[in-house]
């Protein structure tokens, strides 16, 4: 979902529950990258380390998105991370939804760890790893890789 979508909301007041998950980054595209040897490259909120030349290593930049839904007239519903988070999630979801039909665009923004991993789902997603790499983790992934790939079942054909 693109702001343009949360402004014509905001604009013609329509109430449209949105749940972003804060992981300060790009945490599922990190985690891929992770399972095709290429590390997190580029995957989180960060400014270029110019001595490294990395931006794993950049100070962390003050992108609140939150913050940035508000500024477009959406309300926010912050959740901050503790032991009671999936009940403050339950209560803001039951709250939006109690929310008058024509009150506008409500966000329900949760702070998460971007390392912090999803449950697994059991699946598959056939991404090709590089074949030809110098780092050991890309060699280990090309190889988990080759063992997926043949134990791949055409559902089609």
């Amino acid at each position: 979902m693109m702001h343009t979508e949360l402004v014509t909301a905001v604009a013609e007041r329509i109430k449209l529950i949105v749940v972003l998950i804060q992981n300060h980054g790009y945490a599922s595209i990190g985690s891929l990258s992770e399972m095709l040897g290429s590390q997190r490259f580029g995957t989180q909120y960060r400014a270029l380390n110019e001595e490294q030349h990395s931006f794993d290593e950049g100070e962390t930049l003050p992108v609140d998105l939150a913050l940035n839904a508000e500024s477009l007239g959406v309300k926010v519903i912050r959740i901050e991370p503790g032991e009671k988070v999936i009940a403050e999630l339950e209560q803001a979801v039951r709250d939006a939804k109690a929310a008058p039909e024509r009150g506008g665009p409500i966000l329900i923004h949760v702070e998460s760890d971007p390392l912090l991993d999803a449950p697994s789902s059991e699946s598959w997603w056939d991404v090709p790893v590089s074949q030809v790499s110098e780092l050991d983790s890309t060699k280990r992934a090309f190889q988990t890789y080759t063992d997926h790939k043949s134990r791949q079942r055409k559902l089609l054909g």
